[in-house]
């Protein structure tokens, strides 16, 4: 027996002496043995509560125990030792229920544990759900084709029996995602086990595993047994596996120099002696095939003559065919290499017969250039970022999905890349740039801002909204004709036609300027009924005809087929009264044919398209287009207004003349550097994240710029904008190297800088991470002098993971108490830094590496002597001797056994 506060008894005398002097001197008429019997109630009320108040604790041994088997489910598991995992735990089920007091609960684990049985008495073999469960590699092609079969027969999909069947197929693949999933974590398996049953049961944990443990501190969990009392029983898993090939690891330098050549070293496991064939790529093309002779364990296959011709990163991938294997999914692996060069330009441009003039003046000055036609842009951003810079050229914004813009500004935002936009008709505002993610990162607005002298603008938009345009489509329809009403002068005219069956004007021809006036009947739109365009071409022209706006233009929106004929005779009227027009169709629907034939008869062009999100890109591309608001052809006279590295030792008192440029208007933190006669920029820079963009609102090419093409500073010109843009400091002082190593499902990135004499230097740190088309900034802290580390969470196997440090070296007078780290903002113009990108790949999870039992996990757990180890199959139900001693907490009876005897003191009073 215990007190936690034995101090409160010294009250007890004060306190019985108080109620014996009470009941001597009450005035009560009691009897004498009523009187007596009172007081001893009373005295008993206040012992209790002393007593509860005291919280005192009686020390006990008890006798049950519980019982907890986990059982190993994980992928580096094979099927033969699930099955004698089973029947190994069902046989020491039966040998504990055997011993008195014993409850059994059993889990399963993978990356996370999951309890199938829980405090069991009795056990009469597995139940079918936790068997279906743990056999889930087999059960769910079996449950998959017994739903294909009962559907080919005619079974009705929403049936009860294909539901039940669907249920349980669901709840079999969410047990592998969750409880399987990718990796083993030992760690969180025994704590559920050590947390199973009460602290007065004896605990037994019997481990049933290969041992391949690879997430959880694992070393910290037998302190935690030691401290519970607990014994812990290994069972290992060590049923011959079946032959097995892995490509565990291909070894290439992290960072090689262009056309240096270089190995790699292909690491293959395996279980058994085998031929393979095995298969070495570069890039995705086919380097060297051979025959090579497995032996059981690691074998390391060199692989020569490797070399990279572009800067950037390069994927080195082997695949192994084995004679004698069974696992596919780790017979590939992969590594990255990064190639640092010279700047590397992508020159992306509408005309390829014109690329010659920029690309070959590039090249003279030592700057490599791979020009691509307007298709050519990358799909992902790993492309992408082999190169410094992108250079478009005239490509209009329909040639870009929305993915690709958001790239581009991913691109130049978080990892520094260069972006320069040049002029042409299918440029700025009038290639539908306005209001996207390029003009986001761009150093000029597309709507020109200042009163031109200019032909005004009557515009009709006549868009379908039947039934088929319903949802998205109808949507971003609205969203394009209030981007096309911002985007034209705010004079011009705009108006909007609905047609489905019928025609409705929505918005009479209106002043741009009155957005609250469009805006409201823009939401009138609503999908609904049959197409017929006739009527709504009538209606178009009928207005734009009595308008005195100096031109006139018709956009045309459709997705399906319309009723009538005679359009191309309606469409010629149009364009006799000076009208012109333009189509676009969007979805498979669209009638192509006639929406061709009108804009060419409309003296316009016809757009097709499957990418929704474009519709609004093509609206105000089309407007600009036919207001004539941004193309300006004539003679301009080109004016320097700042200095900047991109026009050191050229003449800009004399440079050449133009005949044409897009107008567009300059952003307050832009930098211009070259302005038309009329003040409008030619030539504008700036800052966005991490990169540099610039605006070259002409062309390298003779339409407009034919003087610019023979001026003997072309190549010198271009060149140093190309380079100032880049962000790539070509004359480092620092040397970084990266590196990565892999823990659980986290990595662990490190930066070593040192400076070009080899010594630690100091410096502000910044990593940039893309995975899965997504970036994300990483907290770097500093681990040591010249070290900085940073950790990304969540790895995802089979997908390339790219990186960007980036680093500052401090000055001398830096404080020495600076974080690592530094601010994200966009730095300032001439806050240059040291890029150095780095990638790795993880084919697979290391469950499929796994080739056999650990043995390093087996010594651990033997060297602990936790409890016993032993085979599967040869393991022994071991009765827990020991005598669990706990102490019961007895407070709360005492408290309650106090007021149960206020109302027996209550009732003798009132009674005696």
């Amino acid at each position: 027996m215990r007190f936690e506060a034995a101090w409160i008894w010294l009250l007890a005398p004060p306190l019985l002496a108080y109620l014996l002097w009470l009941a001597l001197r009450s005035y009560a008429q009691l009897s004498r043995s009523a009187r007596w019997a009172s007081l001893l109630a009373r005295a008993l009320v206040v012992l209790l509560a002393l007593g509860a108040i005291s919280r005192p604790a009686l020390l006990r041994s008890t006798s049950g125990s519980q019982v907890v088997f986990l059982l190993d489910v994980s992928r580096s598991v094979s099927a033969d030792n699930i099955d004698a995992a089973m029947e190994e735990t069902d046989r020491l089920i039966r040998a504990a229920l055997r011993e008195s007091g014993v409850r059994v609960s059993v889990a399963a684990f993978g990356q996370n544990a999951t309890l199938l049985a829980r405090e069991a008495t009795t056990w009469d073999g597995w139940p079918e759900d936790a068997k279906a469960k743990i056999r889930h590699e087999r059960a769910l092609p079996e449950l998959i084709a017994e739903r294909t079969k009962k559907l080919s027969a005619g079974l009705a999909a929403d049936s009860a029996e294909l539901k039940a069947l669907g249920e349980r197929i669901a709840g079999l693949e969410k047990f592998r995602t969750q409880v399987v999933g990718d990796f083993t974590d030992a760690e969180q398996a025994l704590r559920l086990g050590l947390n199973c049953g009460t602290t007065e049961q004896r605990r037994t944990v019997y481990l049933l595993t290969d041992g391949n443990f690879n997430r959880g501190a694992v070393e910290g969990t037998p302190a935690g047994v030691a401290a519970s009392g607990a014994a812990v029983h290994l069972v290992v898993l060590d049923r011959p596996a079946p032959p097995e090939v892995c490509v565990s690891e291909v070894a290439a330098p992290a960072s090689v120099r262009v056309d240096q050549g270089f190995s790699a070293d292909v690491c293959i496991s395996s279980t058994t002696a085998s031929s393979a064939e095995l298969r070495v790529f570069k890039d995705g093309f086919l380097h060297r095939e051979q025959k090579v002779e497995l032996k059981p364990g690691r074998n390391v296959v060199k692989v020569p003559g490797l070399f990279v011709k572009d800067k950037g990163f390069h994927a080195i991938e082997a695949t192994v065919r084995a004679d004698a294997d069974t696992q596919a999914a780790n017979n590939t692996a992969r590594s990255i290499v990064t190639a640092p060069g010279e700047a590397r330009i992508l020159y992306i441009d509408r005309d390829m017969d014109q690329t010659p003039y920029l690309k070959s003046a590039l090249e003279l000055e030592g700057i490599q250039v791979e020009a691509r036609s307007a298709a050519g842009v990358p799909q992902q951003l790993t492309e992408l970022l082999g190169f410094d810079a992108l250079v478009l050229c005239n490509v209009a914004a329909d040639r870009l999905s929305l993915r690709q813009m958001q790239m581009i500004r991913s691109y130049v935002q978080d990892f520094g890349g260069g972006f320069a936009m040049l002029g042409g008709d299918e440029s700025f505002g009038l290639g539908g740039y306005y209001n996207t993610p390029i003009e986001e990162i761009l150093p000029v607005r597309m709507p020109i801002q200042k009163d031109m002298l200019r032909p005004s603008l009557a515009l009709m938009l006549v868009i379908d909204k039947s039934g088929s345009m319903d949802g998205v489509k109808i949507q971003l329809a609205k969203r394009a004709a209030i981007a096309t009403a911002e985007a034209i002068n705010p004079r011009d005219l705009i108006g909007v036609i609905g047609f489905d069956g019928q025609s409705r004007v929505l918005l009479e021809l209106t002043p741009a300027a009155d957005r609250t006036t469009i805006a409201g009947a823009i939401g009138q739109l609503d999908a609904g009924g049959g197409t017929f365009l006739y009527p709504a071409l009538e209606d178009a022209h009928e207005r734009l005809a009595g308008s005195s706006a100096r031109r006139k233009h018709v956009i045309v929106l459709s997705d399906g087929q319309t009723q009538g004929y005679g359009y191309e005779d309606l469409v010629g009227n149009l364009a006799a009264d000076s009208i012109s027009l333009s189509a676009i169709g969007i979805g498979e629907g669209a009638d192509m044919r006639l929406m061709e034939a009108i804009a060419s008869a409309g003296g316009g062009r016809a757009y097709f398209t499957n990418d929704y999100q474009s519709i609004p890109q093509i609206f105000t591309r089309e407007a600009l287009r036919a207001s004539k608001s941004m193309l300006v052809e004539r003679l301009v006279q080109p004016n320097a207004i700042n200095t900047d590295p991109a026009l050191d030792e050229i003449d800009v008192e004399e440079l050449p003349v133009l005949t044409g440029y897009v107008a567009t208007t300059p952003k307050s933190a832009a930098r211009t550097l070259i302005v038309s006669d009329t003040g409008d920029p030619i030539l504008a820079k700036w800052r966005f994240g991490l990169g540099r963009t610039a605006a070259f609102t002409s062309e390298p090419k003779p339409r407009w710029a034919e003087d610019w093409v023979e001026w003997e500073d072309f190549a010198k010109f271009w060149s140093q904008l190309v380079r100032s843009i880049t962000g790539r400091d070509l004359t480092s002082t620092m040397q970084v190297t990266c590196g990565h190593n892999v823990r659980g499902d986290a990595v662990h990135l490190t930066a070593d800088v040192r400076d070009m004499a080899g010594a630690f230097a100091d410096a502000e740190v910044e990593l940039t991470s893309v995975s899965g088309g997504k970036t994300r900034v990483l907290d770097v802290r500093r681990a040591g002098a010249g070290l900085y580390e940073a950790t990304l969470p969540g790895l995802r196997f089979g997908e390339d993971q790219q990186f960007l440090w980036r680093v500052n070296r401090k000055t001398a007078g830096a404080a020495d108490s600076q974080p690592a780290t530094r601010s994200t903002t966009a730095p300032t113009e001439h806050d240059d830094g040291q890029l150095e990108p780095y990638a790795f790949a993880n084919a697979f999870s290391p469950e499929f590496a796994a080739t056999g039992p650990s043995t390093e996990t087996v010594e651990r757990f033997r060297t602990r002597r936790l409890g016993e180890v032993a085979s599967v199959g040869s393991s022994k139900f071991v009765a827990a001797t020991s005598t669990v001693r706990s102490w019961l907490t007895l407070w709360p009876s005492l408290l309650i056994a106090a007021v149960l005897l206020v109302p027996l003191d209550i009732l003798i009073r009132r009674l005696g």
